[in-house]
């Protein structure tokens, strides 16, 4: 046995060696590093060395060995206040302390060595050989040993008290780990002086205690700890469920059968223990999660709500229908659910390069102003180089002085502490700025996991939505292509009859037929030209709306009311079915507009003593991006006449088609522009001989 713990601790030096390695690399720019690195390598030399009380060896070795475990115990104390006192910024204020620390560290060495502390060797059980002390000196050597640790503890607990951010959250870990490592310690040590026979099983488990304390210092981003403690209890009620279990069933046994402790009993809990944990093994992992999840929820479930809350706003993002409005809730969801003093994203505009702000919340008009970024800026150039979440806390920590400079007045006067990449296909577009929390929490792992999430599908949704825009101009140049085509052949007509009669006039000026043929042919002609450019205006310009309320019903009454006088001329029969009465958020005149379009058609399709059906109600229709069905308004316009042929039927509303002698082809084109502005569509459906219906589809109010 006493093999197997001389390598168990010898791999403990070896662990704490590599620890501090680590440790001094992660903090090598500050003076807490190479503080802690020695710290935890004299620690190293004191694991490496008690090792040595686990093997047979001489008495003049065993002497030695004990020297130099007591040495290191003596020395590291000091290491480790210093490094406190360093970690906290307080080493200039308790310097006399420290070097205290260090003096009668030394000393105390200088005595051990002179060999006034230890008397000689003795046997305890599971090792070898162990120190026998001086009786006056070691009450001495552990004040030594462990005053200093708790001078230390109480350097920690002060200032977290009044630390924020970062430094609280990890000065919290730091006390933690303190107390771990110190009950640990003092677990191997101080039974053994007093003839206590616990076997040194704390050699097992101080690679963990020893990490915690490596994780605490080195550790430029931590985990909340609210899941760590959520964690730490779903394992103990786990642990208490199992012993429970075990328990009852060995109570069991010793009920069944009085001499239990013996080699079947023993036999049957090792089996059981086995049994419990296989099954553990292959249903903790699917359960885990879960039931880690609600035990968060219990206990922190406003954090843990918030950053749910920020998961979810990506399934919203695809309902937004602009960049603006994208930018807009994400800034105020952040701004909301974080409590947080500011958020700013700034997107990169495509011309200039530069970082401009596109969207906030916390700030009023005048600290809006002058918060770009540009393109070589210092916290550009630091996203852009490590593509990673930049953390004012964590800078100290990363790089020199000069390099923390320039980026401290970028985030100065931004007054931000957190910035959050939007990076797509290896290019920065845009970023998250973020201002304190206001409970002054840090930002944890979980949250800048969540911001990262959402940053990426924030820049998605950018991305998309300036596809959409690109496309949405590229249409809108068809459109006017086919718009300039349909004026050039609309006004070209009437231009070459102006320009004849203009160039016979000078001939026939004096003949009055001539004069009256002229002057009824011109106005007609211009009045033609006018007509055409009002309707290419009112397709292509936007117009002012006023939205409002409407029963649909009512707006069907109104537009049948403006075209009563010629229905009736026409002695056209007209029926109106409502079978239910929706409402719709519209503007009501061009609504009307499209309708009396739509009724004016029917009824120029129509003989005389023809029939048009109107009709009202809801329905469940496809959307057009065919992500599913949602409910809308509809109103159909039908007819009786010889309806429309499939040819004709595929251009009804390209801009300038018409059918009709005297028509220009843009009331359908305006119809559907406005029914789309609108966020609905119109369809069509026509059998030739039968007649033809137009649905108007609009979203519910």
């Amino acid at each position: 046995m006493t093999q197997l713990y001389y390598y168990v601790i010898l791999l403990d030096a070896i662990v704490c060696l590599a620890l501090a390695v680590v440790a001094f690399l992660k903090n090598r720019h500050q003076a807490v590093g190479p503080l802690f690195g020695l710290a935890m390598l004299l620690t190293s030399i004191w694991l490496a060395s008690f090792a040595q009380y686990f093997r047979p060896m001489r008495p003049s070795q065993a002497l030695f060995w004990a020297g130099v475990t007591l040495s290191s115990g003596i020395l590291s104390p000091a290491l480790y206040f210093h490094s406190v006192c360093e970690l906290v910024g307080k080493a200039r204020r308790l310097r006399w302390w420290i070097a205290l620390s260090y003096v009668v560290g030394v000393a105390f060495v200088v005595v051990l060595w002179l060999g006034h502390v230890i008397d000689g060797l003795k046997t305890v059980p599971y090792m070898h050989h162990y120190i026998k002390y001086d009786r006056f000196w070691y009450p001495l050597v552990v004040l030594q040993i462990t005053g200093w640790q708790w001078f230390g503890l109480g350097v920690l607990i002060s200032s977290a008290r009044h630390a924020i951010g970062y430094k609280r959250t990890q000065l919290i870990y730091f006390i933690v780990a303190w107390f771990v490592w110190f009950l640990t310690a003092n677990a191997i040590i101080i039974p053994i002086e007093y003839n206590l026979s616990i076997p040194p099983f704390a050699f097992f488990i101080l690679p963990l205690n020893m990490g915690s304390f490596a994780y605490a210092v080195s550790q430029a981003r931590f985990a909340d700890f609210n899941v760590v403690i959520a964690r730490v209890l779903l394992y103990t009620v786990t642990l208490f469920l199992i012993a429970l279990v075990s328990f009852a069933a060995i109570a069991g046994m010793v009920v069944v059968a009085p001499g239990f402790m013996n080699p079947q009993q023993i036999l049957f809990a090792l089996v059981l223990i086995m049994v419990i944990g296989l099954g553990l093994t292959t249903t903790l992992p699917r359960f885990l999660p879960r039931a880690e999840r609600m035990m968060q929820e219990r206990m922190f479930g406003k954090r843990h709500g918030y950053q749910d809350t920020l998961a979810g706003l990506v399934k919203e993002l695809s309902l937004l229908a602009s960049i603006d409005e994208v930018l807009d809730k994400v800034a105020t969801t952040i701004h909301s659910q974080m409590q947080l003093s500011r958020v700013l994203i700034l997107m990169q505009d495509p011309l200039s390069g530069q970082y401009r702000l596109q969207a906030q919340c916390g700030l009023n008009v005048q600290e809006a102003e002058g918060l770009d970024l540009a393109e070589d800026s210092p916290v550009i150039r630091w996203l852009r180089e490590n593509n990673d979440e930049l953390v004012r806390d964590e800078l100290e920590r990363q790089m020199p002085a000069h390099t923390l400079a320039e980026l401290a007045t970028d985030l100065n006067r931004l007054s931000v502490v957190v910035c959050v990449p939007m990076t797509l296909d290896g290019h920065l577009v845009g970023l998250l700025a973020l201002g304190e929390k206001a409970n002054r929490d840090m930002f944890f792992i979980s949250d800048l996991r969540v911001l990262e999430t959402l940053a990426t599908e924030v820049a998605l949704a950018v991305k998309y939505r300036r596809m959409e825009d690109q496309i949405l101009r590229k249409n809108k140049l068809i459109e006017l292509g086919t718009i300039a085509a349909g004026v050039a052949h609309e006004i070209r007509n009437p231009l070459a009859s102006i320009r004849t009669f203009a160039q016979l006039m000078p001939s026939k000026m004096d003949d009055p037929e001539f004069k009256n043929e002229f002057s009824k042919l011109v106005i007609k002609d211009v009045d033609r030209i006018t007509k055409v450019v009002e309707s290419m205006l009112a397709f292509a310009r936007p117009t002012q709306t006023m939205i409002a309320e409407h029963l649909v019903n009512e707006l069907v009454e109104e537009a049948v009311l403006l075209l009563q006088s010629r229905l009736k001329s026409k002695r056209i029969e007209l029926t109106k079915q409502f079978h239910e009465r929706p409402v719709v958020r519209v503007d009501k005149q061009q609504i009307l507009q499209v309708l009396v379009n739509l009724l004016n058609n029917a009824t120029d399709a129509l003989p005389e003593q023809g029939k048009i059906r109107i009709a009202t109600g809801i329905a469940a229709i496809e959307d057009e991006s065919g992500n599913g069905t949602r409910r809308m308004a509809v109103i159909e316009v039908a007819d009786n006449g010889p309806g429309i042929p499939v040819a004709v039927r595929n251009r009804l509303f390209d801009p300038f088609f018409t059918t009709k002698k005297e028509g220009t082809g843009l009331g359908l084109s305006i119809s559907q522009k406005i029914v789309r502005d609108h966020g609905g569509l119109i369809t069509v459906s026509s059998i030739e001989g039968k007649g033809a219906a137009f649905q108007v589809n609009l979203p519910l109010g």
